[in-house]
């Protein structure tokens, strides 16, 4: 009876494992089918990888990270700043725009819109003072400031200045932004008034601030009248009368210079009839005179005397010294331009004078004061007839 009871229950545990089993394989086949389907969908509907170049150029003073996608793919290195050499990044994902931030910031400062079409994508970044710029231009400074020092501001900002009252020679990067106007202004320094002031633009690419200051005032364009004898030579010129730590005082006048010929080879001096006078102000203001041609072997000297008088202009600081007249036979007037000239037949020159100090006398006890070329002004200035 026993065996008969324990042999229904086996068959019918054997019927309910068979139709388990069935029940499985049916739901493990259809399983696979859906498995297998949805794989054949998202290959049908995957997103090609489109990969594009990224170059970076152009300059920043501060760290700079470059983000995607909110991920950061690269950033300046080096205390330089510089940019990232050009790498590949896949843009099929993401909105397809580049986000550049101060390092370790999250303020974005500038997003850059990627070109799918387009393999490479080059990307100019000019960070300056928490703004980033489109392109830069170079502008260049020639500035002689005649033994002052000038300052140089871009919006009000200082960018360049002249040192120890010497020229000033050099290049500006300015950042700018399509369209925009930056001021460029100029400022003796430790005054508070503007001499001269530029709207700089993209059109100003390479071109050239020049001048040279004529006291407080800069002086950019000069016009100069025709030679008279197109063998003379035109003289612009203002003198700087005080000697510094000379022997001698100037006494704060007009002045005459008195001209005489000397020859190179004998040192015999020539009075010029008529007598040849330039007067020149003693207010430092510029002067312009024509040379006459020089006969051959000579060269011209001259005195510097008080305005329509034959005293001398200067004093000895030396009360046991005294100023005189030279009549010629002191100083020697020539130009150094490439080579020692004494006059250059057709040129026009600008310039300015100091005084040159030379002792003589039996006892040397006299001063003769003569002219001498400090600065050439030509290069510094436009020059129109």
């Amino acid at each position: 009876m026993k065996w008969q009871t324990l042999k229904k229950q086996f068959m019918l545990m054997e019927k309910n494992y068979k139709k388990h089993l069935y029940t499985r394989v049916v739901v493990f086949i259809f399983l696979m089918m859906a498995l297998q389907a949805c794989q054949k969908g998202e290959l049908f509907e995957a997103v090609t990888p489109k990969i594009v170049e990224v170059t970076f150029t152009g300059a920043t003073s501060l760290p700079l990270e470059f983000v995607y996608n909110n991920n950061i793919i690269a950033s300046t290195v080096g205390q330089n700043n510089s940019f990232p050499t050009p790498f590949k990044m896949n843009v099929s994902t993401g909105d397809q725009k580049i986000q550049v931030r101060e390092k370790g910031k999250t303020t974005i400062l500038r997003t850059y819109l990627i070109n799918t079409d387009t393999f490479k994508q080059h990307f100019g970044i000019l960070y300056e003072e928490g703004e980033i710029y489109d392109e830069a231009i170079d502008f260049n400074l020639f500035i002689n400031p005649l033994g002052k020092d000038v300052e140089i501001f871009l919006d009000g900002k200082i960018k360049d200045q002249s040192l120890y009252g010497g020229a000033l020679q050099s290049k500006l990067t300015i950042p700018l932004n399509k369209e925009q106007k930056r001021e460029l202004t100029v400022k003796i320094k430790g005054e508070k008034e503007i001499i001269l002031t530029r709207t700089i633009t993209a059109a100003d690419e390479n071109k050239t601030l020049k001048f040279f200051l004529d006291g407080k005032k800069p002086v950019q364009n000069i016009t100069l009248p025709p030679l008279k004898n197109p063998n003379g030579m035109l003289l612009t010129f203002k003198l700087l009368p005080d000697v510094e730590f000379g022997q001698t005082t100037f006494l704060g006048t007009d002045v005459d210079f008195v001209f005489y010929l000397r020859d190179l080879n004998t040192d015999e001096v020539t009075n010029l009839s008529p007598e040849f006078r330039v007067t020149v102000p003693g207010n430092q203001s510029f002067v312009t005179m024509e040379l006459p041609p020089l006969p051959d072997s000579k060269f011209y000297t001259f005195d510097i005397v008080k305005k329509g008088t034959n005293e001398v202009a200067f004093k000895a600081k030396d009360p046991n010294q005294k100023v005189s007249r030279g009549f010629g036979k002191y100083g020697m007037f020539y130009f150094m331009i490439g080579e020692l000239k004494f006059i250059l037949p057709g040129e026009k020159l600008i310039f300015t004078l100091v005084p040159y100090e030379e002792l003589g006398g039996a006892n040397f006890d006299e001063i003769y004061v003569t002219p001498f070329i400090r600065d050439y002004l030509n290069d510094w200035v436009d020059i129109s007839e």
